[in-house]
This record gives structure tokens, sequence and C-alpha cells, in this order.
């Protein structure tokens, strides 16, 4: 019987029974499907979609984060103002710089590699080697015997020698990883053993697979009777968190882990919702974490049992060490703490000590060392040219790296108006700064990442952990004032074992930074130099397009103050008609410092009442301050003080001038002259106050005629 109610497979050519007892039309249609299906012919050249090609990139956006994403796109499209007036210049018949052939500049500019690039001054130093590192970090563990020494690390041919499941083999294998990084190699066999870690490697080493495969396999023998959130991990910017949610899901592809991202700029009802369901993971940042701690109800992290903060130097330099602090402590005490970064400062030192119990110190490179496959250049800028920097970076972009490039700019201001100056020279560019929403972040990096866009010009944002696949060259507009930032900007390229080049310019009081990076870098540092006649004609087409980068900015200012004004009306409207909803809302709390705790008290204090109401507490409070005054005991004075319920006219204002003036006595106790103690033993109301210097008044006669 089981074997009649068999599944078959329908040929082309067989012939099918129409069962009568259908409907007429039912009947038809079937007729018409095994007609079809017999002339229709197989497409040879259809294939499945390999799973390697689906997955081929270790960040995928996806959709419901796009969908989640605050902000909308601007109907005032900044690309197409930009486009219509790079039409009007090239109808006006001015060259554009991205039109001018490379014969024109060949007498200027230096093609051969001698030529072009010379051993910049101090790169002579001495490379430190790893057993020296070594023997640095030995002797420093000796001296605290905080740290737990690590094991000899073992180099390991391929992920299946670490004892890694099957499920998440494959999905190792379908995301193109084939051997670990050193990194992973130390850190996955101590995370196993469920112990503390503090790792530091260098930028683009894998640090985030090194944290969550072993996480990953640990929540696979998990209890699932009932779901709770054992895992917790902390990113400082939300692109880095939105980075290792993606990578973590690509991990977990053939797992029953459910992975919650909770990051500032998405919609806060769809994080509230899932995170009633209790996912296993969260990947979360500081702040938005916090506002659900306070906010959120039936949300806590005393289940947690694996903390992990990753880049901890840059949360706290983002001033979240209140947040950090208040985070560990709602952690329960017995869980497994994991701290990586690329640098070490001494602010991580202090978090170290409070949050991680004996932890295993790992250390893999120096906090200051750079990819060993990376080509660093620098140009050098006199202090009379400082304000060549951006026709210098323009000819850079426009004549030599053009493609898969990365500028990174000092402020948000410089990185919105070079973006306006690159597309008017007829580059593909993009921004990614502050002043953008979440959905504009996430359009530029989504649009970088998949080649759509040539250049993007951002701050520091992008500078700590992204993984953007396929930059080849990165242009700073200065060398930062820390060096551990410059190590961090450099590190969006030559990531994975891949080449990359840095460009960095150079002013004469940032050349400390220099010699640090020539003395800690393992391959000779370059000087690139950019021929004057073509920084002159980049600066006289600068020159040129200010008129028409002023007008941009303006209709942009106008497109930002209607879109403000049709908030602000929405807003309003929203309130007049669902204004009962809206006040029976509980408000909302935050972590504040002790003094903006009891301003907003006494704020709150007073929210509710008549303005007669708040006079009379005001009047209360004043009265009980005056009646603790008088209780309290009088000081007594050698010499006497004025009587406060007396009024001396212009002598009461110079009360404060004459209790200082008293103080004389006890600052030179050996001054004994007859002017000193007259004024002491005259009376306190003829006491005069000292003239201060420069108040003599002389007499009438003396005065100059």
């Amino acid at each position: 019987m089981a074997a009649s109610q068999r599944i078959t497979t329908i040929d082309s050519d067989e012939e099918i029974d129409i069962f009568e007892d259908a409907s007429d039309e039912k009947s038809k249609n079937t007729v018409k499907l095994r007609e079809n299906a017999a002339n229709t012919v197989f497409n040879e050249g259809f294939r499945f979609i390999d799973d390697q090609e689906a997955d081929g990139s270790n960040w995928i956006l996806q959709k419901h984060i796009k969908d989640s994403a605050k902000g909308v796109k601007s109907p005032w499209s900044l690309e197409d103002r930009i486009l219509t007036t790079r039409k009007s210049i090239k109808a006006s018949g001015i060259m554009q710089p991205s039109d001018v052939s490379d014969d024109t500049f060949t007498q200027f500019y230096i093609t051969s590699k001698e030529d072009a690039t010379e051993e910049s001054e101090g790169c002579n130093f001495r490379a430190v080697t790893k057993q020296e590192r070594f023997d640095k970090v030995c002797e420093s563990e000796d001296d605290n015997n905080f740290f737990e020494s690590p094991p000899p690390p073992v180099p390991f041919e391929n992920f299946s020698k670490l004892n890694l499941s099957r499920p998440i083999l494959r999905a190792i294998h379908e995301l193109g990883f084939q051997k670990p990084t050193q990194i992973q190699c130390s850190t996955i066999p101590i995370a196993l053993l469920g112990k503390d870690i503090c790792a530091c490697a260098a930028t683009g080493t894998g640090k985030t697979a090194a944290f969550m495969l072993p996480i990953l396999e640990r929540l696979l023998f998990r209890p699932k009777q009932v779901p709770v959130t054992r895992v917790l991990v902390l990113a400082p910017t939300r692109e880095l968190a939105i980075q290792v949610h993606s990578v973590s899901r690509s991990l977990a592809k053939y797992l029953d882990i459910q992975i919650c991202l909770i990051a500032g700029g998405l919609r806060i009802k769809d994080q509230e919702s899932s995170l009633r369901k209790e996912p296993d993971v969260i990947i979360a940042t500081p702040g938005r974490l916090v506002d659900h701690l306070h906010n959120t109800p039936s949300f806590g992290l005393q289940n947690i049992e694996i903390l992990v903060l990753d880049e901890a130097d840059r949360m706290l330099e983002e001033h979240f060490e209140e947040q950090m602090k208040e985070i560990v402590k709602q952690c329960q005490k017995g869980r497994q703490t994991m701290l990586f970064s690329a640098t070490m400062t001494d602010k991580v030192e202090e978090l170290v000590s409070l949050s991680l119990n004996h932890p295993v110190r790992i250390f893999i490179d120096q906090n200051t060392n750079v990819a060993s496959c990376l080509q660093q250049e620098f140009v050098r800028i006199r202090a009379n040219r400082e304000d060549d920097r951006m026709a210098i970076v323009a000819a850079l972009c426009c004549r030599n790296f053009n493609k898969h490039c990365l500028v990174f700019c000092q402020t948000k201001k410089l990185a919105h108006h070079f973006r306006i100056v690159l597309g008017l020279f007829g580059l593909r560019s993009g921004e990614l700064h502050g002043d953008l929403n979440q959905m504009q972040r996430l359009e530029a990096l989504d649009l970088f990442k998949n080649g759509n866009i040539d250049v993007l010009v951002a701050t520091d944002l992008v500078a700590r952990g992204l993984d953007i696949p396929g930059v080849m060259t990165v242009i700073s507009f200065n060398m930062p004032s820390s060096f551990k930032s410059y190590i961090h900007r450099v590190g969006r390229t030559a990531r994975a074992g891949k080449f990359g080049r840095s460009i960095t310019l150079v002013g004469e009081k940032e050349r400390k930074n220099l010699k640090l990076a020539c003395k800690t870098s393992s391959v000779p540092v370059k000087h690139r130099i950019v021929s004057s006649e073509i920084v002159e004609f980049f600066k006289g087409k600068l020159k040129y397009c200010e008129k028409n980068v002023a007008e941009i900015l303006k209709e942009e200012e106008e497109a930002k103050q209607i879109r403000m004004s049709e908030m602000e009306m929405t807003k309003a409207k929203n309130i007049l008609i669902h204004h009962d909803e809206i006040m029976s809302r509980p408000r909302k709390s935050w972590i504040q410092k002790e003094s903006n705790q009891k301003s907003m008290q006494r704020e709150a204090k007073f929210e509710k009442r008549s303005r007669d109401e708040v006079a009379a507490t005001k009047q209360q409070e004043y009265m009980k301050r005056s009646i603790k005054r008088e209780r309290k005991p009088q000081r007594l004075r050698a010499c006497g003080t004025l009587d406060s319920g007396k009024n001396f006219g212009k002598e009461r204002v110079k009360v404060k001038r004459l209790r200082t003036n008293m103080c004389n006595l006890k600052k030179e106790p050996t001054d004994s002259s007859r002017k000193l103690l007259k004024h002491f033993h005259s009376r306190p109301n003829l006491i005069r106050a000292r003239k201060d210097a420069g108040a003599f008044k002389s007499k009438k006669k003396f005065k100059r005629r």
C-alpha cells in the first residue's frame, strides 16, 4: 500500500489520465498543461546557482536591514545636480581634469618606478624581530601575574584540525576560507575551553571569525528547552555591527541559532520584537543596547554567558565608558569575556582589569604594525603649501587611482565638499560620514562594495574594523594626530594577504608620526613626488568650480530646510491627532551624569504644577535654608565681624573685600608694623579696603595742565 502511494516523476512523453470527477474547467487546464509539457524543450544552458556564488562575499547586506534603516531618499538628488552642472561646464568649453590625456603631462609626470618614488628620511631604522616582540611580551607578563601564559602557537593546515562541527566547516568552505590565520589558530582552541581572552592583532587578520567560530561551536550543545540569550557582541560603530552580523549569519547558515542585530539608525520597534523572542546571539552597539536595557520591558543581560568586546579602544574613545561599565555590571560574573582590538591603550588595560578574570593574553603583532603587503607612500606638504592638499588629492584620484579608492578626510564638511568636487570632475564617487542618515550610509557602503562607485570619501567612521573587499588604495588628506588612527586607516587595504597601497599627505607639524611609521614598517617607505605644474593645473580647475560647488551647497541646504519643516509639520499633526496616546507613553530614561540627573529630577518635580504652586514651594525651601543657616553655630573671629542686621551704606558693599583683607595677619604673622596693627585694632565699620594697584588719585594741584 505504501509502495503504491509513492510519489514518482512524470516524464514529458508519458500520458496522464484525466479524472472525470473534476470540473470541466479544471480538466481543460490539465489537458493544456500536458500539451505544453510535451512541446517544451529543456534549456541546456540552465544550471543551478552554486552556494559559493550566492555567498561569495563575506559581507552580505540583508534586505531586512535595509528596510528597517531610518531615513528616506530626498527628492532633491545631489547626483543629478552634479551631473547637470558638469554638462553646463562641458558646454562652456572648459577642459576638465578627467578629460585631459596623459600625454599632456608626460613631461611633468614621472612614470619610472625609480624616479617616481624615493626612500624617505628615517626609514633606515632596524625592524623589530618577532622574537624580540615575544620576549618583550613575556617580560611584561612576568611583572604582572594577572594574565595567564598562552600555550605555544600551533599552525593548523585547515579548519578541520580545529575540532569544529561539520555544519560550521561547510559554511566556512562556502565562504572561501581555506587556511586559518595566526590569530584564529591561537584564539579558537583557547576560546573553546571557556577561558577569558585579551587578543591584539593587526587589522584584516580575521578577528571576527576568531571569536564567532568558537561561539557557534559552543552554542551547538546548549539546552534548547527554553530560549535564552547567551552571547553578547559589542561593536563601536553601526557599520561594524552590521558587518559582524552578516558574517555571523553566513557562518551560522546551517545551524539553528538565532542572531539579532541591535544598532542605532534602525527601527526600534522591530528590535524590540526581536528581543522578545530571546535570540541566542545579540550583536549591538553600546548606545542602542543601553536604550533597550532602560526602556524595553522583560529584557536583561543576567543570562549572558559569553561577552565579546570588539574594537574596545574605539568604544572607549567614543565616550562609551559609562555605558560599558553598566553593561559589564549587568552581565553575570561567571561569564566568558573576550576582548579584541588592533591597538591597546591605557584605558583598554583598565577595562581588561575590571571585566576579565585571569585572561590569556594573545599578541600576534605589535600595536603599531601594518600589513606586510602594504606599500606606504607619503607626499610632503611644505609649510607655505598647505592650500595645495585638495589639488594634490584630486590629481591623485583623477589621474592615478580612480578605481577602488578610499579617501579619508578630517571633517565631515571637507568630505562632503570633496565628494562634490570629484563628481564635477567626472568620477563616480560617494561619501560616508556622520551627517548622513542610516539609509544613505548603507547605500553608499553597498555601492562601493559592489563597484558601482570608484571613489569613496569618508571620515574615520570607516577606519575601524570594516572589511570592504577590493580596496586597492587609501589616500589620507592629513596624517592623523594619533599614530594608532593611522594604523586603522591604512588597514582598510592590503587585507587577507592582498597587495595594497596607502598615500598620506604629511605637513611639517606631522613629521613625528611619519618617523614612527618609517621605524615600524617592515617594507621600505616611499616618498611620492607630484609635479608642481600638475598641482597648479588642478588648483585652477578647483578655483573655477568654486562657484558651482557653492550653488550646489546652497540648493542642498534649502532642500534640507524644506525637509526639516515638513518633518516638523508631520510631527505637529501627529501630536494633534494622537495626543492622548503619545502622552500616555512612559518617559524614556538614559544614562546621565549625577548633575544632569539632579536637574532632571528638579524639572520633573515642578513639571505638572502651576506657577503659584511652584513659587510657593520655592519660598518654603528658601525659608528652610535660612532657618538652617541661623541655627548653624557662628565662627569665632579674633577681630570681629560686621553686624549683618545694620545698614552701613557703602561700607556694606565692601564686606567681601574686607573679609579677604582681614586674613593678611594669617598670611604675614611676622609683620608687626604700626600700620598693620592700627588696621586690625580699629572698629570693623571703619575698616578701609586697601587701595588697589593703579588706583592712586592725585590731588588737584598736581594734575597736569
